[in-house]
């Protein structure tokens, strides 16, 4: 027989009190997805889980992962932004687990941090009351309006280092994301020197033959100059070639 037990446990507690009571939210031995390696740092795994989040919002579990982090390292800054991230993905749904998040994190809570999440609960789950902190992920910026996505103006698009969000790619082993993004920077800067090390070294490491030849074509038909460091990479691909 399979006995079930909740994951999320929470009471109301006395009202109106000078301190929280401290009540157990999560049962982590009850599934082995909040179980981190004792090793890391809160920063690495916070690190982790939140650039996870910027990448699939939409996967609840990876915001329940993160609120539980913040919970039991009682981060309380961190779990503000946990929780106002989880309530933005969420869009006005799931007002059940909303309430009970909130009120099972109470107590690693600041009383402000806790009226603020009761407000939004309690006023139809306005977005927009939905402030945010430094560690919040999709609240930066949002002023006064329920819409998630808007059309923007170039000018107010937010620019970023193309050789920067490769590292990042590279550092979570995505590295065809990380060759793509090199390659049409290149396109765009071909002067820069640094961004083609970056991609001669992730074709090396790959040993790409085939993106390396691909991109020498390319040069040509646009004309680029190439550095010295394409002809060096393909003379060594030739060789290993040859000795086959």
């Amino acid at each position: 027989m399979i006995i079930c037990r909740k994951l999320i446990t929470c009471s109301e507690g006395p009202k109106d009190t000078s301190e929280f009571p401290e009540r157990n939210v999560f049962l982590p031995s009850d599934s082995n997805i909040f179980h981190f390696a004792d090793h890391e740092l809160p920063e690495q795994t916070l690190k982790n889980l939140v650039f996870h989040i910027a990448r699939k919002p939409r996967q609840l579990i990876a915001h329940i992962q993160r609120i539980y982090y913040c919970y039991s390292a009682d981060l309380s800054e961190q779990l503000f932004a946990a929780l106002v991230d989880f309530l933005v993905v969420l869009d006005r749904r799931g007002a059940k687990i909303s309430r009970r998040m909130i009120k099972g994190a109470r107590s690693k809570l600041s009383r402000e941090q806790y009226r603020l999440l009761q407000a939004f609960m309690v006023n139809e789950m306005d977005v927009a009351l939905l402030a945010g902190n430094q560690y919040s992920i999709f609240t930066r910026g949002l002023i006064g309006t329920q819409n998630l996505v808007r059309l923007v103006d170039a000018s107010e698009e937010q620019t970023y280092d193309p050789l920067d969000l490769a590292r990042d790619y590279i550092e979570y082993s995505q590295l065809t994301e990380a060759k793509d993004v090199l390659e049409k920077a290149i396109i765009s800067e071909p002067h820069r020197l640094e961004l083609h090390q970056g991609l001669l070294e992730l074709y090396k490491s790959t040993h790409d033959v085939s993106g390396l030849k691909k991109m020498v074509e390319l040069f040509a038909t646009l004309d680029i100059a190439m550095p010295d460091g394409w002809n060096e990479l393909m003379a060594i691909f030739m060789s290993g070639n040859n000795e086959r």
